[in-house]
């Protein structure tokens, strides 16, 4: 019974060791890596270094960052392309501009002429230009009533200050026609005294359009006749040799046409009943002697007129303001 218990004490001490043993083996694993780690074992690195699941530090910023997306404002927003005119080209009057003390002006009277006159009394005029927007004419159900509105180098007799330029006239500008209640529109080119009656050109002209408007002097006696629908983008040219132009007076004219005339003065003509136009705005510009004037700020004599028949004034032209002058529809 002794050498029993004697196995049992030896057995159980074996046991411990055994268990203290494994113990041992079982730390020496986990210390080694060859256990299984749980979810918060740590990664080894191949530096050998462990990487903690801790909250990594921040990262610098990327040396480029991304532009902010910037709405185009409407002002940036390109805007449609302007169609080319078509038959024409638009070139301003030649010149080195110059802005001067404005001439002394005269007011008169015409049979037929409403708007301003100006005189060359040193050097000539070899360009003028004028902008309008076709004023819309309002028509009676029966008869004929006429208005034009023009530029023109030469064509007025001595008045004042301004010198007789009555030998030739080189003009181009717009129509209105009423007939019969119905309302025509055009474009046309004059000049005197080579063409008796004006000619048209071939361009379509609408009431609200706007209108540019050219009569330049070339050298020799030549002269070309622009005329441009800004508004439609179409225009035309002509020219026309006047060796005899005297290139003494420029004229931004709204005219009451004549009907017939028995000789070359407007004394001798009768004429249309003037349309009812209401009002039409004129600026525009004059070449002398190469220098480009303003229509208000040329440093020569005026003429301001405006139409009167039978003691009747039928239309009159405005003060000159930098944008032009007005004139404005009384009667027909």
């Amino acid at each position: 019974m002794e050498a029993i218990r004697s196995i049992h004490r030896l057995l159980a001490r074996s046991a411990t060791r055994f268990r203290a043993a494994l113990t041992v083996l079982l730390l020496i694993a986990l210390l080694a890596g060859c256990g299984s780690p749980g979810p918060t074992a740590a990664v080894p690195s191949r530096t050998g270094t462990t990487d903690r699941l801790a909250t990594p530090l921040p990262t610098a910023p990327p040396t480029i960052t991304a532009t902010p997306k910037v709405t185009a404002s409407p002002a940036a927003t390109p805007s449609p392309s302007v169609p080319p005119i078509a038959g024409a080209k638009q070139t301003a009057c030649p010149g080195r501009s110059r802005t001067a003390r404005r001439g002394a002006v005269t007011s008169g009277v015409s049979r037929n002429w409403a708007g301003y006159v100006l005189g060359a009394t040193r050097g000539h005029v070899t360009c003028v230009e004028g902008t309008w927007t076709q004023p819309k004419i309002s028509c009676p159900t029966t008869g004929r009533t006429s208005v034009a509105v023009w530029v023109g180098i030469d064509g007025s007799t001595a008045i004042g200050s301004i010198p007789d330029s009555s030998a030739t006239l080189a003009q181009t500008g717009t129509f209105a026609n009423c007939d019969s209640g119905k309302a025509q529109y055009g474009a046309w080119y004059e000049f005197l005294p080579d063409l008796r009656n004006i000619e048209p050109f071939q361009l379509a002209v609408a009431a609200g359009d706007k209108i540019w408007a050219q009569v330049r002097w070339l050298g020799k006696g030549e002269f070309i006749a622009t005329l441009i629908n800004l508004t439609q983008r179409v225009g035309a040219t002509q020219r026309w040799n006047l060796k005899a132009a005297p290139l003494l007076t420029a004229e931004w004219i709204v005219e009451d046409p004549a009907a017939s005339c028995s000789g070359s003065s407007a004394s001798t003509c009768t004429f249309e009943a003037l349309a009812h136009f209401a009002t039409v705005a004129v600026n525009g510009a004059v070449t002398i002697s190469g220098t480009r004037y303003r229509l208000s700020s040329a440093p020569f004599p005026y003429l301001r007129t405006a139409i009167s028949r039978s003691g009747r004034t039928l239309a009159t032209p405005s003060s000159l303001t930098s944008s032009g002058f007005k004139v404005t529809w009384k009667a027909s």
